[in-house]
């Protein structure tokens, strides 16, 4: 059952796989030799990769093959609350138009972002931030030269994050909401530089789901009282899987919350069905998810696991968050999937070096959220 079915209780059809064609540089195909991930040295993916405990099937009552339908009146309570979101403003929609093509131009985006002063600010403020800029260099206030620094896949993150509604009730969760956003901004990042590697996944759909894939958390954040967040806190703490937690204290998961949300805000239909299956990974066999999203959901999965491993114990608000006892698991019975068909140099020490500079960066953009490093 898809999770579309399960929160309308009718079947949906399948997403269709995009035929449209990349605009990434085409990747010659290079016959390599398996590498097992056991055999990586330390510092690299698969020495990342060998250091996670496997998680196939977690001994939960969560069922993510067969998830369980709503009970009708929560349903009714969360779409009506998530219809209260405002929508997502049209100069958004108009951007996801452009960066759809596949000859998209820093000039084409350029030319709609300077029709909303706020959000060229924003994006030459991160442009010229020192997560992006190099010491020395001149500061840009030219929008497609901005563009062409951070990519266009970047600049959609920044415009993204910039034009959604604020959600979180209280200071307190506003800066749980600013954790999420971090987040998401970091893995969006990471499972675009897998995809760079990858010659079945496309940029932009790696890093627009590395964006979207945990907006249900901010849901739930901007829905909740204090007390349930505290119980379903207390769940996840205790060592109850985090789906698992969120169905049994409040009756939903972020995923349904997810999906709703990208139903309201008109996100592509790609987006709802990532969304759906973006915890399937790390639990399930890559095989029990459609095929048109295998080479995705095992990036994203791959994302979190380097997050976690670069980034996740250095948080200066690691103890608050209501998710901070989750650990994204890695299903061993995907190794052979990752070797051979996202086909990543999984033993580069290069390649490990770029991913740690690429979460570096991260953590210079969100100072506030990170311990100070020498």
């Amino acid at each position: 059952m898809s999770w579309l079915a399960k929160i309308f209780g009718k079947r949906s059809r399948e997403s269709e796989r995009s035929t449209r064609p990349s605009r990434t540089t085409t990747r010659k195909s290079v016959a390599t030799q398996t590498v097992q991930i056991n055999a990586c040295p330390p510092n690299s993916l698969g020495g990342v990769l060998a250091s996670c405990p496997s998680s196939l099937r977690h001994n939960s009552a969560y069922d993510l093959s067969k998830p369980p339908r709503l009970n009708g009146e929560i349903l009714k309570h969360l779409r009506s609350k998530i219809h209260e979101i405002p929508p997502m403003p049209e100069i958004w929609h108009k951007i996801q138009q452009i960066l759809e093509q596949p000859d998209a131009s820093a000039g084409e985006l350029g030319a709609v972002i300077a029709q909303d002063p706020i959000l060229t600010a924003q994006i030459l403020k991160v442009c010229n931030s020192s997560a992006y800029s190099v010491p020395g260099s001149s500061e840009i206030s030219n929008i497609p030269l901005a563009i062409a620094r951070l990519g266009l896949d970047e600049t959609s993150n920044v415009i993204f994050k910039s034009l959604a509604p604020e959600l979180g009730q209280s200071e307190k969760m506003r800066q749980q909401v600013r954790y999420i956003w971090m987040h998401c901004q970091s893995i969006s990042s990471l499972t675009r530089l897998l995809a760079e590697s990858c010659q079945k996944l496309e940029r932009h759909d790696a890093s627009l789901i590395g964006m979207l894939h945990d907006i249900g958390k901010l849901v739930i954040l901007n829905l909740e009282t204090d007390e349930k967040l505290a119980q379903l806190k207390t769940a996840i703490d205790s060592g109850t899987d985090a789906l698992q937690a969120e169905y049994e204290q409040l009756g939903y998961t972020h995923i349904d919350a997810g999906v709703i949300l990208a139903l309201h805000w008109q996100l592509p239909k790609k987006v709802q069905h990532f969304i759906s299956y973006h915890h399937h990974t790390g639990t399930l066999p890559v095989s029990a998810i459609p095929k048109e999203l295998q080479h995705a959901m095992m990036a994203l999965n791959l994302a979190h696991l380097i997050f976690d491993h670069f980034a996740k114990d250095a948080s200066t608000m690691a103890s608050e968050l209501v998710w901070s006892g989750h650990c994204c698991g890695f299903a061993r019975v995907n190794e052979s999937f990752i070797t051979d068909e996202l086909q990543l140099p999984i033993e580069s020490a290069a390649f490990y070096r770029q991913l740690e500079g690429e979460v570096s960066r991260i953590k210079i953009s969100f100072p506030d959220l990170f311990e100070a490093t020498e």
